[in-house]
């Protein structure tokens, strides 16, 4: 089981040095999520709780991942970087490209996209990128990024983006790894394309269900045999909870968090962010 945690909503003064504390303690990465903006009242529904309500509120500090994965790259030497989730269709492939391949180089191949395709319309309203066709344009996306990060000459007709006959450069010198997240039979039939399947955080029986349908998605896949990583977030893990889950099929799990009791982001001082790493580490390592 490779351990992860999740920095997303800490505050930028903090994160460097976070990202250090982990390193130190062996996690094998460090995550962090993704949105351009927050309104500051909720247009839309939130996906991912019964509540459909958003646990942040607008002060929440969102970085952009890959200029974040370019500077904690450089504060450590082995840590991993992972988007938890990066919402894909809300740009175009060639700006995507460039900054996940400058990443990646800075990085020394220490970068791995956790990509989905995103619930908030107003999000991609405001930046002038159709809602309504993001899971196909993210298909064709996902097509373009290997291409034109791999260094090639890259040319591509689809639907949506049409490349000339182009090259990016500086290539990265390893492919970078390709997780997505999402619960449709769509968004795991994308995953099965690629390396991995990502989850929200989810009590442990919850998390049989949804494997158990990937199982059979995966079943039905072609490359059902390749390496391919699961990532999740466990709510209150116990003895032999990451155990179990190894043997049904996870691979990656999230650490602690930094939520209140009613499970939204609060301030918190550094020193009790790391007291919560060291506990986690302490107890499940």
């Amino acid at each position: 089981m490779k351990f992860w945690q999740s920095l997303a909503f800490v505050e930028m003064d903090q994160i460097i040095e976070l990202a250090q504390f982990c390193e130190d303690l062996g996690f094998y990465g460090v995550s962090y999520g993704d949105h351009l903006v927050t309104t500051q009242q909720q247009l839309d529904a939130y996906a991912y709780r019964d509540s459909g309500e958003i646990f942040w509120n607008p002060d929440t500090h969102w970085a952009d991942p890959w200029v974040l994965a370019a500077a904690l790259s450089q504060a450590t030497s082995r840590l991993q970087f992972l988007t938890t989730i990066y919402v894909l269709p809300l740009r175009e492939p060639v700006s995507v490209a460039k900054a996940l391949s400058t990443a990646a180089y800075l990085s020394n191949n220490r970068v791995v996209l956790g990509a989905g395709v995103g619930w908030q319309k107003t999000e991609f309203e405001m930046v002038r990128q159709n809602f309504h066709t993001r899971g196909k344009r993210a298909d064709e996306m996902l097509e373009i990024l290997p291409r034109l990060m791999s260094g090639e000459i890259t040319e591509y007709d689809g639907k949506y983006y049409q490349l000339p006959a182009v090259q990016m450069s500086p290539a990265t010198t390893e492919a970078v790894p390709i997780m997505i997240g999402g619960y449709s039979d769509a968004a795991m039939r994308r995953a099965c394309r690629f390396d991995g399947w990502m989850a929200v955080t989810h009590e442990e029986q919850e998390l049989y269900p949804l494997l158990e349908r990937l199982h059979e998605i995966r079943g039905s896949a072609a490359g059902v045999n390749k390496s391919f990583d699961v990532w999740t977030g466990v709510k209150n893990p116990g003895d032999g909870t990451h155990e179990r889950l190894a043997e049904a099929g996870v691979t990656m799990v999230n650490g602690t968090h930094f939520l209140d009791d009613d499970g939204h982001t609060m301030l918190s001082s550094i020193d009790a962010k790391k007291r919560r790493i060291e506990s986690f580490a302490k107890r499940f390592f």
